[in-house]
């Protein structure tokens, strides 16, 4: 049997994960997403319409890749992204004071929402860097003025890091995927810092850019102007501040660690704050890989025929 091409492999690769989230590619998105392999999206259209192998596996439909047969894909993400940018602009105030809030340095979109992929319940799932020894008081105060906000139970703050804590581990490929698709609105600087203490993510996807803040630009600046005073303020109280949200916290945490899904995606650390309770890490993963044999079926096929 002949080897199946690496770019052939690769490109079915980037497409199959997309499509686990219901997510067609553009040329540039499997570019970007193109595992272990340079690329530009000129490039990969060339690939698709010269290999049998390819085209067997995804189809090309109305500008986007997509698995074979899942022309439907195309529609939906035209839907979700009119969806999320309304569900952004209707809670662009609490993005803003989430931004806003004493020692955040970084916000960044994640999730569904991150792809312009979110449905109407789809929540705000983010991505906080904070100043050192503030991880705690941070999540806490983001909480507090969630709840009294009404935002609490759309707002999700389950991955928060201080700037001394920015490597993330495990340094994977869920994980890559995972940093390629954060979308930054506050703390660009910061962003790309994080970005080069996790240098595994270009180990996957060499064709990976940092993303610009773009529309959040403003909203970025106001923020860091609105929290200088605030944390002046804040200057002496708050290492003692920081340890007792910590403590109450943590200890509130703790008691709830029986219903925890999966416990080796939590950590309670002074610089880490991450709560995965319901990782979905292990399925997607168990997914992806049927998914792929499947996708590899036909062109093993076509080899063996």
């Amino acid at each position: 049997m002949a080897p199946v091409r690496a770019h052939e492999v690769a490109m079915i690769r980037s497409v199959t994960y997309a499509a686990l989230f219901d997510y067609p590619l553009t040329p540039a998105q499997v570019a970007e997403s193109l595992p272990g392999m340079t690329a530009n999206g000129t490039t990969v259209t060339r690939w698709w319409s010269a290999s049998p192998a390819l085209q067997a596996a995804i189809d090309w439909r109305d500008g986007y890749f997509v698995p074979s047969g899942r022309a439907d894909l195309v529609g939906r993400r035209v839907r979700r992204e009119a969806i999320s940018h309304g569900v952004l602009a209707r809670h662009r105030r609490a993005l803003t004071v989430m931004a806003a809030l004493p020692f955040v340095r970084m916000v960044a979109l994640s999730g569904s929402l991150a792809h312009l992929n979110a449905d109407e319940n789809g929540d705000l799932d983010l991505f906080v860097v904070t100043a050192p020894g503030r991880v705690w008081l941070v999540t806490v105060a983001a909480i507090v003025v969630a709840r009294l906000c009404g935002w609490r139970r759309r707002l999700c703050l389950n991955y928060v890091v201080s700037e001394r804590a920015l490597a993330v581990e495990p340094d994977d490929f869920f994980a890559a995927n995972q940093i390629l698709h954060l979308r930054p609105i506050a703390g660009e600087e910061v962003y790309r810092r994080f970005l080069h203490a996790n240098p595994f993510i270009w180990d996957h996807y060499p064709n990976f850019e940092a993303r610009s803040l773009q529309s959040w630009a403003s909203l970025d600046r106001w923020a860091a102007r609105a929290r200088r005073p605030a944390e002046w303020l804040l200057a002496f109280v708050g290492a003692p501040a920081e340890r007792l949200c910590r403590l109450a916290y943590g200890r509130h945490l703790r008691r709830r660690a029986a219903t925890w899904q999966s416990r080796d995606q939590v950590r309670l650390e002074p610089e880490c704050l991450k709560l995965h309770t319901s990782s979905h890490r292990a399925d997607v993963l168990a997914r992806f890989e049927a998914a792929l044999a499947h996708a590899l079926a036909p062109e093993q096929r076509r080899r063996t025929g």
